[in-house]
């Protein structure tokens, strides 16, 4: 009898809602994704945080947005932190 193993599929993970996402003001490469039917964190005030932009379910996921993490992220916490892994340049290209 061969066994068979099963391996994880590494492609994309399909977002399952749509994401309000805030950049912190300090940190531009901090961001914060929160599904937009949960509240927004209070740690996410005017002062620090700035709206970015939706973020919809069919959209090019931002350079370091891990669906799957954040998933995770908000089941837990409400909310998923995330960093931004390419330079302004890059994103543009």
């Amino acid at each position: 009898m061969q066994s068979v193993q099963h391996l994880a599929y590494a492609g994309s993970f399909a977002r399952d809602c749509t994401y309000n996402l805030f950049r912190n003001k300090q940190r531009a490469a901090l961001l914060c994704a929160v599904p937009e039917h949960r509240p927004v964190p209070t740690f996410l005030n005017p002062e620090q945080w700035t709206f970015e932009r939706t973020l919809q379910a069919s959209d090019v996921s931002p350079p370091g947005f891990e669906d799957r993490a954040a998933q995770v992220g908000v089941r837990f916490n409400g909310f998923y932190l995330f960093q931004v892994t390419a330079s302004p340049r890059q994103m543009a290209a």
